[in-house]
């Protein structure tokens, strides 16, 4: 079962999500930024989790999925630490 996240616990992540400089490489490379600095990418980033509307947060276990249509891209966040594990584009069929 999927659990609901509220806005509180959005912002939380929104400010304090984190990564490591082999993290940022591997979303650059998924996102398809490769001409972003570490602190571009990482406000790119902190822009797609606030510009994902609640509806589409899903939490599964210990991950939250971020589907961000506007920005095309789909964040994978560990409920813990708040690292990004995984992103990847939205496949459009």
């Amino acid at each position: 079962m999927c659990e609901i996240m509220n806005e509180t616990q959005k912002i939380s992540i929104v400010k304090n999500f984190r990564n490591t400089p082999l993290g940022f490489l591997r979303i650059k490379r998924n996102l398809n930024v490769f001409h972003f600095s570490d602190p571009e990418t990482e406000a790119y980033l902190r822009n797609i989790l606030r510009l994902t509307p609640l509806e589409n947060i899903e939490t599964k276990g210990k991950n939250h999925f971020f589907k961000c249509f506007e920005k095309n891209a789909i964040l994978t966040v560990n409920s813990r630490t708040f690292t990004i594990i995984t992103a990847k584009g939205i496949d459009k069929k």
